[in-house]
């Protein structure tokens, strides 16, 4: 197997983009359909690097000068960086994780792209267990043959809650229950 010119990860001789750190392999046969290819990996890096507890795999994924984020976890105000950090901290406190991914849409506009899906994720913060389906909008740009996350616009669909709470987001402003 081939190796991976950026993070020396194992690739497949076909693939045209690292599965683990996103870079282009390979110049794409068609802008539109390696071009969305490539957004998808991006993507589904940074929530397995949510699922795998690894930071390391997720700011590898983000434009770490210009990233923000709207949360679907309190607080639900536009967050900047600090909103990774949030994340690190429910690392520590986060099991059982896992998700899956679909109704994907993705479009390129040259060097930018917006990537739009339907996300449903589960597991266990502490004692208390989450399932939870939400609709998220990333914005990615392409520098150097990259793409990197720019702005996640998380919003859960009306009615999700965390399983022994009610109205969490309501009550509480702390970014996770830890």
């Amino acid at each position: 197997m081939a190796k991976c010119p950026k993070c020396g990860a194992e690739v497949a001789e076909n693939e045209s983009f690292c599965k683990n750190c996103g870079v282009r392999l390979s110049q794409p046969e068609t802008v539109s359909s390696t071009g969305e290819d490539a957004v998808k990996a991006v993507i589904t890096q940074r929530i397995d690097g949510v699922r795998r507890r690894d930071m390391e795999a997720i700011l590898g994924t983000i434009d770490k000068e210009r990233y923000t984020k709207f949360d679907d976890w309190p607080p639900f105000d536009r967050q900047g960086p600090e909103a990774l950090d949030s994340e690190a901290q429910a690392f520590k406190v986060l099991k059982e994780y896992s998700y899956e991914i679909f109704n994907w849409k993705v479009d390129v506009f040259g060097d930018a792209s917006l990537a739009s899906f339907i996300i449903n994720y589960r597991g266990v913060i502490r004692e208390l267990s989450f399932n939870i389906k939400s609709r998220v909008t990333v914005l990615l740009m392409n520098k150097d043959g990259e793409w990197k996350i720019v702005h996640e616009h998380w919003s859960r669909f009306p009615g999700e809650q965390m399983q022994g709470q009610q109205g969490l987001g309501q009550r509480r402003r702390r970014p996770f229950p830890f």
